[in-house]
């Protein structure tokens, strides 16, 4: 069994790292520190001092002083301070919620430590003590999740306590006039020592930056540059991240003094000209409406005004829309006229009376053609048009209103847009929360001939989605990706004043039975408090789905499908932009605007503005905002924050050194790529999942440092996931289930992107397919285990076998095509936590046509049952439409066991069945809580209960072999490997043990041990494995994940 290495190869230009010494102490050690004399000082968790003489030729260390504090007692932290003997200070944080600073030469009679400072006021342990460059102050951190800056010297005596981790504060030290804290939170955060510096309007505790870029919980280290330019932290997600801290000033921008404030040219000395409206045309250029008419393109800085054109018609009022390109803006009059500006004077200004109202909401879409813009406008009151403007001929620009977009029913009042030239779709957002999409005729082609304008073509709605963001506004619409070779796919998110963000994907519908004129929805929102609540599925109207919390809607052309779900902040989302591979959102919280990188998770920049309800603009070249423009209005005067600096991230181009796995325990991980597909050429695959609610999709890839890279990232479950078992159907699926009675069903796409070479990733989406509902009044109820059987692929059923902690052991169907749980069984014979579950399937025999599924349960009390209810199961899904009709209703009940017997003491952790056909027989593998592997054999024969119902019967074929001290502690993993001929048994003593299957014959079967590795992972909690390659992949996942080759 050969372990796989995790550590890169070191070339010979690279330094390397080479172990000198070992030596041997007899207590925990605190901190320790060179002295000028070449001596080191160690400091003790029993609050002692002790200097050694070090010489690298020697290898024993030599005692030279030793000095106990006068306090006696245990340590959780301790730093030095000092470069020689008799300078030497020690900062002591103790269990009593005290920080002693004592020097090492100043003693008592008794030749102890002498404190001069004993710092209290913490309420809790300290975890954490730094001093500052010159000594002069101390830090301290504790359990309360305070920080506490402690002055040494000078009249000042008490603290400045700092508040603002949301969990215990692992450690703070001094940077400059900043304190940089890590904590248990996943946060770093950065503040403002006001003790060193404090000018006018700054608070005591003021925090300047809030780092989010790990997950889970606990930011273990942290790391400055010599320099003070960039800071690097370590987390328990394993993910090492880097951060700007000369960027802080850059990213907080709290003053006017840091904006441009923009002025308009006078028409007249006697007559000063403000901002009737404004929009941003580029980096550094303005075009803005005065309030004398006057339509004037300007520099960032309001130095160079150019006259683009003048008309009175927008004195009082003017609506203004630039297009994304920049190169065309449209204003809109009180009277329902537009106003088409060219910015680079190709053409004349054009206006246009579109709207009898005046104009409310204009949007400009860029097209393939950069001569070719598509218009949308909105009159007050009024129908919403969408125009054309062709300007291949600057000379005569042609302009034509091409459709009248009818509105659904209910109130729509449109806010945002995005139109996708190539599928011919508009899918719009509106201010009550509805998303609308539209399919329009052809746009290539003139719709109109003749010299006289005819009346617009009326387009209906192809769908809508009500309430996608709740009540609040659907402020933008983004699109990700259009697939141009075939136009089959739409990928796009919407963002909402509810502070989330919706990832969304429309397909074209290939099901030819659908009816062009129906609409069909699936909700996520079917069952009992799941969804909206409100408990309806759909609700139609004359123009489509008016309905909420639905996770699909059908028409006969498409299909729209939500992907993804996420709130990442406080405040409200304004909008997006999909830059280079990575989503940024804009939104305002409080009176702030910011912009996060969600995909590297952490903020960019925060603007102190006012506020969200105004007129603003943004702006940028890159994801990292070295070139981007901020515009917004703020008292009736145009502000600007403008930056080009190429230095902000502190000169490192990545933000990421090592990707972070979980941030938490790993409690399920399992290997996919043989239900993806039965190409042996297509990579290894493997999910997993734990703690942190979160759900990732991995790639296992020989040629990296890590052996494998990260896909994709869900976040769906509100608690912990217990377990994931996938089942090939229609579609390729993938369940998870979890705390909070979490029962979740995935839709998995992977595919190999063109020419795919060595190193390069698989394109993965996870769908969110639907949800289970809850049957428990306990809201603290799990699953603890799920086993999933495709029993009519063709019509994409699937079993679901659930085993609960209220001791009820639950069988789902799910159908694919309704996409609905339907409950078909259930029973709580064993009268304990279920932790365990397994199926099998029996072959049908030439006497028994169709096959049989055994299921397996195993529970707290330490027994095993066999269940064989496959006649009533095949009963209950005759009518399918009858179950869903109430899907909690229970069709069947789990009454006795076919065969129970007891393995183990107490839980049984790990279970996994295994059929032989060539002797109808069953081999079982439990591991349990009470450190013992056990392998039992079963024989299979026929049998008639008292309902005439054809069971199996199951009997024991001599007795389980059980290994008692398989392990030194709980066994949390087994699984049968080559052919059932072996078995892997991991636990939590971090071994990984191999065990061959002696088949005994009428005796049953024996383990014999064969080979051992140690687990370098923490605490595993579970394995799975995989053949690949010719060799067993085995994956051991706990506080982080290590996989093993077994060669056969």
């Amino acid at each position: 069994m050969d372990q796989k290495q995790c550590v890169s190869s070191v070339s010979p230009q690279h330094p390397k790292i080479k172990r000198g010494h070992a030596y041997q102490f007899t207590d925990w050690i605190m901190d320790v520190c060179w002295l000028d004399s070449g001596e080191l000082a160690v400091a003790f968790a029993h609050n002692q001092v002790e200097i050694y003489a070090i010489k690298q030729d020697n290898p024993s260390a030599v005692l030279v002083d030793r000095v106990q504090c006068q306090v006696r007692c245990i340590l959780y932290s301790a730093r030095f301070h000092g470069t020689t003997k008799e300078n030497l200070l020690l900062a002591s944080g103790t269990v009593f919620n005290e920080v002693h600073v004592w020097k090492i030469t100043d003693r008592n009679e008794d030749n102890e430590g002498v404190v001069s400072h004993q710092l209290v006021g913490h309420e809790g342990v300290i975890f954490g003590v730094r001093f500052n460059p010159d000594g002069s102050m101390l830090t301290s951190v504790s359990d309360d999740r305070t920080i506490r800056i402690w002055p040494l010297q000078g009249e000042r005596t008490n603290p400045l306590i700092i508040f603002g981790h949301t969990a215990r504060v692992w450690d703070c030290q001094f940077v400059d006039q900043h304190l940089i804290s890590i904590s248990e939170d996943a946060t770093c955060r950065v503040w403002k020592n006001t003790l060193v510096s404090k000018n006018e309007g700054d608070e005591d505790g003021d925090c300047l930056a809030c780092w989010e870029g790990h997950i889970g919980k606990n930011v273990w280290s942290c790391a400055v540059s010599p320099e003070h330019k960039i800071v690097a932290t370590g987390g328990q997600d394993s993910g090492i991240r880097l951060w700007s801290f000369v960027s802080i000033k850059n990213n907080n921008i709290e003053s006017e003094d840091d904006l441009t404030l923009v002025e308009l040219p006078a028409a007249a000395p006697s007559k000063p000209e403000t901002f009737r409206n404004f929009c941003l045309t580029g980096l550094d250029t303005i075009v803005a409406c005065s309030n004398e008419g006057r339509i004037l393109r300007g520099d960032q800085k309001g130095a160079e005004w150019t006259i683009l054109h003048s008309d009175p018609s927008y004195v009082k009022y003017a609506m203004m829309s630039p297009s994304p390109c920049g190169r065309l803006v449209i204003v809109g009059s009180i009277e329902g006229h537009l106003l088409l500006v060219s910015t680079d004077r190709i053409f004349e200004p054009i206006k246009l009376k579109v709207h009898e109202t005046k104009i409310f909401e204009i949007f400009i879409e860029n097209s393939r053609d950069p001569n070719v813009f598509y218009i949308v406008s909105i009159g007050f009151g009024e129908a919403t048009y969408l125009h054309k403007l062709d300007a291949t001929d600057p000379t005569t620009p042609v302009f034509e209103t091409l459709y009248k977009l009818k509105e659904p029913t209910e109130r729509t009042n449109m806010l945002s847009l995005k139109l996708v030239e190539e599928t011919r779709l508009l899918i719009c957002g509106s201010r009550e929360g509805a998303m609308v999409v539209y399919e329009l005729p052809l746009l290539s082609t003139t719709q109109h001939s003749g010299s006289e304008q005819q009346q617009p073509q009326t387009v209906n709605p192809l769908m809508q989605l009500r309430r996608t963001h709740g009540r609040q506004a659907i402020s933008s619409v983004t699109l990700k990706h259009c697939d141009n070779n075939n136009n089959k796919e739409v990928v796009f998110w919407t963002t909402g004043r509810d502070g989330c963000y919706i990832q969304y994907r429309l397909v074209r519908n290939t099901n030819e039975q659908q009816q062009s004129s129906s609409t069909t929805t699936t909700s996520s929102a079917n069952t009992a408090g799941k969804g909206d609540g409100s408990g309806k599925v759909e609700e139609k109207t004359k123009l489509g789905i008016a309905s909420q919390g639905d996770t699909m809607i059908e028409t006969s052309r498409w299909i729209l499908e939500k992907i993804y779900r996420n709130k990442v902040t406080k405040g409200w989302l304004e909008g997006a932009l999909w830059l280079n591979d990575e989503l940024l959102l804009l939104g305002f919280y409080r009176k702030r605007f910011f912009v996060y990188n969600e995909t590297k998770t952490f903020e960019l920049v925060s603007i102190a503005c006012g506020g969200a309800h105004r007129r603003w603009q943004f702006k940028t070249a890159d994801t990292k905002l070295d070139l981007s423009t901020f515009t917004f209005v703020r008292k009736e005067q145009l502000f600007a924050y403008f930056r080009n600096e190429s230095s902000v991230n502190g000169s490192f181009s990545s933000t990421v050194i090592q990707d972070n796995f979980h941030g938490r325990d790993v409690r399920a991980v399992r290997y996919l790529s043989s239900a993806v597909t039965n190409d042996p050429s297509f990579p290894l695959l493997f999910a997993s999942a734990g703690e942190d609610t979160v759900l990732k999709f991995h790639q296992y890839i020989p040629s990296l440092n890590t052996k494998f890279a990260t896909l994709s990232n869900v976040r769906k479950h509100t608690s912990v996931i217990k377990s994931i078992d996938t089942s090939k159907g229609i579609d390729t699926l993938l369940f998870t289930s979890g705390a909070r009675e979490e029962l979740y069903c995935w839709k998995l796409e992977v595919s190999k992107p063109p020419n795919m070479k060595d190193g390069d990733l698989l394109d993965l989406n996870c769908l969110e397919w639907a949800v289970c509902p809850a049957v428990s009044q306990v809201i603290e109820t799990r699953i603890m285990d799920i086993t999933v059987h495709a029993i009519d692929t063709a019509q994409g059923l699937h079993l679901v076998g659930a085993g609960y902690s209220d001791s009820t052991v639950r069988i789902w169907l799910f159908n694919e095509k309704t996409r609905q749980f339907s409950l078909i069984a259930d029973g709580s014979w064993h009268r304990r936590c279920l932790l365990q579950m397994d199926h099998v399937v029996i072959p049908g025999s030439d006497n028994e046509k169709q096959d049989r599924i055994l299921f397996f349960t195993g529970a707290t009390d330490g027994r095993v049952a066999v269940w064989d209810i496959s006649q009533k199961l095949r009963e209950s899904i005759q009518d399918v439409a009858a179950l869903e009709a109430d899907p909690t209703h229970t069709a069947a009940k789990f009454d006795e066991p076919v065969y129970t017997y007891q393995p183990h003491q107490s839980g049984v952790n790990c279970l996994q069945v295994a059929y032989n056909p060539d002797e109808n027989t069953l081999t079982i593998v439990t591991g349990g809580e009470d450190n013992a592997l056990v392998a039992a054999k079963l024989a299979l024969g026929g049998g008639k209960d008292d309902d005439d119902d054809a069971k199996i019967v199951v009997t024991a074929v001599g007795n389980p072999c059980s290994i008692l001290e398989a392990h030194a502690s709980s066994v949390t993993g087994t699984r049968l490997i080559q052919n059932n001929t072996a078995v892997l048994s991991t636990s939590t003593d971090q071994r990984l043990n191999m065990w061959t299957v002696k088949d005994l014959g009428s005796d049953g079967v024996a383990l014999i041990l064969v080979d051992a590795s140690f687990v370098d992972v923490p605490d595993p909690s579970t394995m799975d494995t995989a053949d690949y390659g010719g060799v067993t992949h085995a994956a051991i996942a706990g506080i982080g994940l290590e996989s093993f080759s077994v060669s056969s």
